[in-house]
């Protein structure tokens, strides 16, 4: 392979200020082991991009300069060496020129790295002879502080690791420099480019969070404007928004509490939108209190063994719940504040308990239904009502002939809830036993209790609906019940009273019978004909067997009075006249 020689540094070309002549330095060229060292070759022109024509040949290795005396200015030179070697490769020098100093650097952008270092970038000064830059911030005061020298005219990046982009904007601005002793530096670059701050402000109670952020100033070619680069939960990074250069801000609400988010801006260019720069990466868990998604009432039932009506209901438990308001309502219409229900205790516990419920001993169900509402309050005071009232079962009975009660309910209401079917339950002393089912629209039954003579009177039933429940959002599904109050009702006492008996015969005393009295109180009194008292008992089997002190009294009639209070504390009095026969 053929041998490839580097050209010598030209390192400087200085102009006479008082005539028109060039002074050239460059460093001496190194042996090359393939053969001796023949010349310098120094090329010359008047325009940058030449014709370039050879202007000296310097025989001497260990010359490092030379004086042109040139006529006019600008001049631009570059210089190669020569070896005897055979099929050797050559390295032109880079071009300079005889400026008095680097042309001014236009800076690119400076922006933040997501490791927190910022990267300044600006273009390649467009003087041939430009050897360093120097990298400056600005202060706010217009300050300039020289932070790094870099060199090579195509090295236009630096990276500052020092500073922190999170404690306020950071100005940086560029010079370029020349390796001609007494040459100054390049003018500042007087468009400094600056770093964005971007910071955040997350308010538990605002479900959106907002982001702010500084303007991004002296873009080349004009800015833009913004985009916002969001990640969420350590997935990539995706464009969330994007706005003109006048906004500067941003309301975020697509998170959940919990959710771990990070944050960029970026500015780009007008003119040329491939420009762009970074701000700094905010990083944080979102800890804003999220609005409950739902409340639903999922269970609502009359306590069989209270009277009171027992409430439950179930709640989105990724909210900060803070307490729940329950209400009820004789009418469906106008509804009564009945409690607060606390979550735990500060601070409050996330998640919150899935389902809560609460006991209602305030009203009276056999006397009509009662709706019912609940009402979800979060920590910051925002509160969600569930989205249709729930309506127990209200039964009630009433004695429609001898022997027969009608009962009539109202149908159960609960959002979500598809009645399947209503069980009916009767009591008559011996505890609740089923009797009949009935379709979800049936609202009345007449029970016929002509079976049951033999038993004081009282009647009690309880409706039990059977209900699927199916809330998506809530992921609930269930199958549950809901009781109706206890309806009670006392049969009005039916009594037959005989209006003769014979001594001695078939039927040989008097007495009545009761059927659904279970009287109390009770009394019968007998008199003669001329009012005096013949026979008294309070025992509610106690018979007169048609005598008096043990004999027989004389055949006629005889006046009764019979008197009790019955099963419903009624009082009742029945009175007449009983024919005594003899054979």
């Amino acid at each position: 392979m053929s041998q490839v020689i580097a050209a010598p540094y030209l390192h400087c070309v200085i102009k006479s200020p008082t005539s028109n002549n060039n002074t050239l330095s460059w460093d001496m060229a190194a042996n090359q082991p393939c053969g001796p060292f023949v010349c310098y070759q120094v090329f010359a022109s008047n325009t940058p991009g030449g014709p370039f024509t050879l202007d000296t040949v310097i025989t001497d290795q260990t010359t490092t300069g030379w004086l042109d005396h040139t006529t006019t200015t600008p001049w631009y030179y570059y210089i190669k060496d020569s070896f005897n070697c055979a099929g050797a490769t050559y390295v032109i020098a880079d071009t300079i020129s005889n400026e008095d100093n680097p042309a001014v650097p236009g800076i690119v952008s400076v922006s933040v790295n997501s490791d927190s270092t910022i990267t300044f970038q600006w273009q390649p000064s467009t003087s041939e002879q430009t050897r360093y830059y120097i990298v400056y911030s600005v202060a706010p005061n217009g300050n300039y502080t020289a932070l790094d020298t870099v060199y090579g005219r195509f090295n236009t990046s630096w990276t500052d690791s020092i500073d922190n982009p999170y404690g306020g904007v950071l100005k940086f601005t560029v010079t370029a420099g020349d390796s001609c002793p007494g040459h100054p530096l390049s003018a500042y670059n007087t468009h400094p480019q600056q770093t964005m701050l971007l910071s955040y402000s997350a308010a538990k109670c605002n479900p959106a969070i907002p982001l702010t952020w500084t303007p991004y100033v002296n873009m080349t070619g004009g800015l833009g404007g913004y985009e916002v680069y969001l990640s969420k939960n350590n997935g990539p990074y995706t464009m969330v928004a994007q706005f003109d250069s006048s906004i500067l801000t941003y309301n975020y609400t697509d998170f959940n509490n919990g959710d771990s988010i990070q944050v960029y801006i970026v500015a780009y260019g007008k003119s040329d939108t491939t420009l762009k720069s970074s701000s700094n990466y905010e990083r944080f868990v979102a800890t804003v209190v999220k609005p409950p998604a739902f409340i639903y009432i999922t269970h609502l039932t009359v306590d069989t063994t209270s009277n009171a009506v027992d409430a439950t209901w179930v709640v989105d438990n990724q909210a900060h719940m803070l307490n729940y308001q329950i209400y009820n309502s004789e009418d469906g219409a106008t509804y009564y504040a009945l409690t607060d229900r606390r979550q735990g205790t500060e601070p409050i516990p996330v998640p919150v308990a899935r389902f809560a419920s609460y006991a209602d001993s305030t009203v009276q169900p056999q006397y009509g239904p009662y709706w019912y509402e609940v009402q979800g309050n979060d920590s910051c005071f925002t509160y969600l009502m569930t989205p249709h009232p729930a309506e127990i079962i209200s039964l009630q009975g009433t004695l429609s002939d001898y022997y027969q009660i009608t009962l009539t309910w109202n149908q159960f209401q609960l959002y979500g809830a598809t009645v399947l079917r209503y069980d009916l339950y009767r009591d008559y002393g011996l505890g609740m036993q089923f009797i009949h089912s009935f379709t979800p629209t049936t609202v009345t039954y007449i029970d016929s209790v002509f079976q049951f003579l033999n038993v004081p009177g009282e009647f009690c039933y309880v409706i039990r609906a059977i209900y699927s429940i199916s809330l998506p959002d809530a992921n609930y599904n269930a199958i549950d019940t809901s009781y109706s109050n206890i309806a009670c009702v006392d049969h009005r006492p039916i009594i037959y009273i005989p209006n003769a008996f014979v001594w001695n015969g078939v039927n040989n005393f008097f007495k009545p019978r009761i059927i659904f009295g279970d009287p109390s109180g009770y009394d019968m009194t007998i008199w003669d004909r001329y009012g005096g008292k013949i026979f008294e008992t309070h025992d509610v089997n106690g018979a007169w067997d048609g005598t008096r002190d043990g004999q027989p009294v004389d055949q006629g009639g005889y006046p009764y009075l019979i008197q009790f209070t019955a099963l419903d504390g009624t009082p009742v009095e029945r009175k007449g006249i009983v024919i005594f026969l003899k054979k």
